[in-house]
């Protein structure tokens, strides 16, 4: 059972990679269906854990972070959302804009970093 289940999810992955790259503005905001609606909230979750992921990376090994989130704050999916929304607004954003790169500017913007005094 096991190894239909790895094989099914395997074929899955392989069978469109490229419609899972990425997921744009226009397609967030008017999903197809629910299906559709489902999979980019899950996006959505992914690309913020991966920006906290590469945030907690740089702030280990003493490179600039992306955005100074308070540590003991976590997201959900809504207001994850919300920031992306709010990011999109903000500039304007066309349709065809990579949701991931509205996320990273609206986390830049709800938690900036400090700048040091030299600056």
């Amino acid at each position: 059972m096991n190894k239909w289940i790895l094989s099914a999810c395997f074929l899955a992955l392989t069978a469109a990679p490229a419609a899972a790259a990425d997921v744009r503005l226009e397609s967030y905001r008017n999903p197809a269906n629910e299906n559709f609606r489902i999979f980019n909230h899950m996006y959505l979750d992914g690309a913020r854990g991966g920006m906290m992921a590469s945030n907690a990376w740089l702030k280990r090994h003493g490179g600039q972070m992306l955005f100074c989130m308070p540590d003991n704050l976590a997201l959900s999916t809504e207001q994850t959302e919300e920031i992306m929304l709010k990011s999109a607004d903000k500039r304007a954003a066309k349709g065809d804009m990579a949701v991931a790169s509205l996320l990273l500017r609206g986390l830049q913007d709800t938690f900036p970093c400090e700048k040091p005094a030299s600056q």
